[in-house]
């Protein structure tokens, strides 16, 4: 009997699956070990499917239609968004089939109900394009580590953020224009929010930290930061230092919960992490008996991207056709992480304040940083404009909640003509 393969959504990531499926068929049915094919396809529109109708595919404009479609033993979810895809998953696993998503959204909101639900009716969701596109990060922390716990890891998982601040670094552009080239090169949708803003990151984040800790990490209970404030000032202060600025998703395991947050740091240029440019992804995952190992990758792409969903897909098939064990993930579903506090964390801080340009105000920052026992390694007063200046200073390892307790306490003074820009320093886990 051949397997048959289901796809909702021939967009970007969609169409190269079926490209995939089509062109490289021997090789595929060899590593699956037994045939299979596209029974049907559906997409919202008539249009979008009509060029696979004519190539003599089943199409439809109706998930319900292939959800029910008994020849359809694999349902391959790849339309996007939250709760609509997450009601076609639910179906196509109470019936019995397999599921394979590029979907992070989906699987950070509802991976504590799909899961078990999967499991219950003896099947499995695979999900290996979520996170990173081509890198194999979720085979790696569910079977490759096994022997070694991922107590921690740092990863730069959104092409768009780090193409940007790339760019920032390489031309000294401001984040607008590098934005704008961004978005005119298909790098940036025309509203980046989900991308600049770390949302996109955070979601890839938490199905990290659920896999390394094995308890479900709530996206929405993370601190998240984005990009949107990074300037081309900043950009140039972290060169000063022998730093880039780096978007980083950060996992650490610790007794008393998960440390799990996106926020932009600075990265010693000598870690592997300070390599990644462009629109490449890489997680940095620190073992406890592997030590530090660097994953590196297109982490977006039409067919880069399709290559993750197809190899999911040949697992699912040969799952089927050995009639092999599930992968269960059914203890996502059970308790959830706590999240660790970010004020419990410590580190080196860059903090850069615009101030009205007269004598004292350095003094009296000082003071308050030195009372609230943050120690400062270096600082530099930029140019004046306007009559405020910039200033920069780097700070020894401090405690995040004495950081924020200074910069609360400075941000009351009157000589103070914009918020704090606070970031981090990360270097974990690799030394020269």
């Amino acid at each position: 009997m051949s397997i048959g393969i289901g796809i909702i959504g021939v967009g970007t990531v969609g169409s190269g699956v079926v490209e995939l499926l089509r062109t490289r068929t021997t090789d595929l049915t060899t590593a699956a070990g037994t045939d299979f094919r596209i029974a049907k396809i559906c997409a919202r529109l008539e249009s979008e499917v009509a060029p696979y109708a004519q190539d003599g595919i089943l199409t439809t404009t109706d998930a319900q239609d292939l959800l029910n479609d008994p020849a359809v033993h694999v349902v391959v979810e790849l339309a996007g968004g939250y709760d609509l895809p997450k009601s076609w998953v639910s179906q196509a696993l109470s019936n019995g089939k397999a599921v394979v998503t590029a979907n992070k959204a989906m699987i950070a909101k509802h991976g504590g109900e799909l899961f078990p639900l999967a499991a219950n009716n003896g099947t499995e969701i695979r999900f290996e394009a979520s996170v990173g596109g081509a890198i194999p990060i979720i085979r790696a922390l569910r079977d490759a580590f096994v022997a070694s716990d991922a107590r921690s890891l740092a990863c730069i998982i959104n092409g768009t953020s780090n193409f940007i601040l790339t760019r920032m670094a390489e031309e000294g552009m401001g984040f607008q224009q590098a934005l704008a080239e961004a978005q005119a090169l298909g790098y940036a949708e025309a509203d980046p929010t989900f991308d600049v803003e770390g949302i996109d990151a955070a979601h890839k984040v938490a199905i990290l930290a659920s896999l390394c800790s094995r308890k479900r990490v709530d996206f929405q209970k993370m601190h998240v930061e984005g990009i949107t404030r990074i300037t081309a000032a900043d950009v140039a202060g972290a060169k000063e230092m022998g730093c880039v600025i780096r978007l980083l998703g950060q996992v650490e395991l610790h007794e008393d919960g998960v440390d799990a947050r996106v926020h932009p740091c600075l990265v010693p240029k000598r870690h592997p992490l300070a390599g990644v440019n462009g629109a490449f992804n890489a997680v940095f995952i620190d073992g406890s008996t592997t030590g530090p190992s660097l994953l590196y990758g297109k982490g977006a792409g039409r067919l880069p991207t399709a290559s993750a969903v197809v190899a999911d897909i040949v697992d699912a098939v040969r799952r089927l056709h050995q009639k092999s064990p599930i992968v269960d993930l059914s203890w996502f579903g059970g308790q959830e992480a706590a999240i660790r506090p970010l004020a419990l964390a410590e580190g080196r801080y860059y903090l850069r304040f615009e101030v009205a340009d007269r004598p004292g105000v350095l003094g009296r920052v000082a003071t308050i940083l030195g009372a609230k026992g943050v120690s400062v390694a270096s600082m530099v007063q930029r140019e004046s404009h306007s009559g405020t200046t910039s200033m920069v200073l780097a700070t020894h390892v401090a405690s995040e909640a004495s950081i924020q307790a200074a910069v609360t306490e400075i941000g009351k003074m009157t000589e103070m003509s914009a918020p704090a820009v606070v970031l981090r320093h990360y270097d974990r886990g690799f030394s020269e």
